[in-house]
């Protein structure tokens, strides 16, 4: 039985090394022939901190892929829990309890994303439920009827889903 055992660490040892050779040439691959990346962002976290750090990600995989000459087409779909970082204000909204949410900072990430040519949409059906008011969101975010059937669709459409919950 000893015997197989030099084998077996020598036929690990062989594969690490293949893998390890191997690995960084089929990711510069992956980037060979795109020019677009499509990429629809399921957002929902109510949570600041990883909504915040999930924004600058986001930013910097768009900011990598045009370094790489792809042209990045994020749609950003807002709904849940999240909707409440596209809002003007909280206030009259089931979330005007929530404290310490810095407003400007949400609501600075994401325009810098939508200038950036990412679109910014939140569902109609969860500012319902929420009692967020038509007026009441930012003038760059689009206000749609479902945003489940936009993510079905988009998906269909070729766009990568992205969850961020």
């Amino acid at each position: 039985m000893n015997t197989f055992l030099p084998l077996t660490l020598h036929g690990s040892l062989l594969l690490l090394v293949l893998i390890a050779t191997h690995a960084h040439p089929a990711m510069a691959d992956d980037f060979s022939g795109v020019q677009t990346a499509k990429a629809v962002w399921d957002i929902t976290t109510g949570n600041e901190e990883v909504f915040i750090d999930r924004m600058d990600l986001i930013k910097h995989t768009a900011a990598n892929l045009r370094k790489r000459g792809i042209r990045p087409e994020f749609i950003l779909v807002i709904h849940g829990e999240a909707s409440m970082f596209v809002t003007k204000t909280l206030t009259g909204t089931r979330f005007a309890k929530q404290e310490l949410i810095e407003m400007d900072k949400d609501q600075a990430a994401l325009k810098d994303l939508q200038r950036n040519g990412s679109q910014v949409e939140v569902c109609a059906i969860a500012m319902k439920r929420a009692g967020i008011a038509h007026n009441n969101v930012q003038p760059y975010v689009s206000i749609q009827d479902n945003v489940l059937e936009n993510l079905i669709v988009l998906q269909n459409k070729g766009y990568a889903y992205m969850p961020v919950h």
